[in-house]
């Protein structure tokens, strides 16, 4: 009977250790964002509200280049804090970024821009999440790479720095950031 058991707990540990290799192994690979599929959805199609006039537009008319980010962040993230003097440098060279304030509060949100720099053409606030949700948004810092159709052609989440600019983004960008050096 105990080497029954034995076997049991021999068995358990080998299916636990392959279970956790498994797991390890897929976090260490990087792909945290669909690298193969050309569009993991569309950018919702709906009416929001501008943080900085208070204006409601339709998110379709945030759309104007071939290709922009939106990035969602709050004043609240310690990793969007981390991450926004990276976009302020990318704002620069041009790159089109549309903002998506998360469950924050306005003057919070404002406040955060006021003092880090604005790097956003545009910043949808969303105090409730709505448009998160219906945009798939499971944490902030996330960063959509968005084509002039509203497809969603590449999700990032977590920080967006110079290494996962240039494993992931920059080749979508490299056009724009041409013509802004012309």
């Amino acid at each position: 009977m105990a080497l029954f058991n034995n076997r049991k707990v021999f068995i358990f540990v080998l299916l636990l250790a392959g279970f956790i290799g498994f797991l390890v192994a897929g976090l260490q690979s990087g792909n945290f964002g669909p690298s193969q599929q050309p569009v993991v959805r569309q950018l919702p199609s709906i009416p929001v509200t501008l943080l900085a006039s208070g204006s409601v537009v339709h998110s379709d008319t945030l759309l104007g280049q071939d290709y922009q980010l939106v990035n969602v962040w709050a004043s609240w993230c310690g990793v969007c804090k981390a991450e926004h003097a990276f976009l302020n440098q990318l704002a620069s060279a041009g790159i089109p970024i549309i903002g998506l304030n998360y469950r924050d509060k306005k003057a919070a949100a404002q406040n955060y821009l006021a003092l880090g720099g604005d790097p956003y053409r545009h910043v949808v606030f969303d105090p409730k999440g709505q448009f998160g949700i219906e945009l798939g948004v499971v944490g902030t810092p996330e960063t959509y790479v968005v084509n002039r159709e509203g497809e969603i052609v590449y999700k990032h989440f977590g920080l967006l720095n110079q290494a996962s600019w240039d494993e992931r983004f920059a080749q979508y960008f490299s056009q724009e950031a041409d013509d802004h050096d012309s």
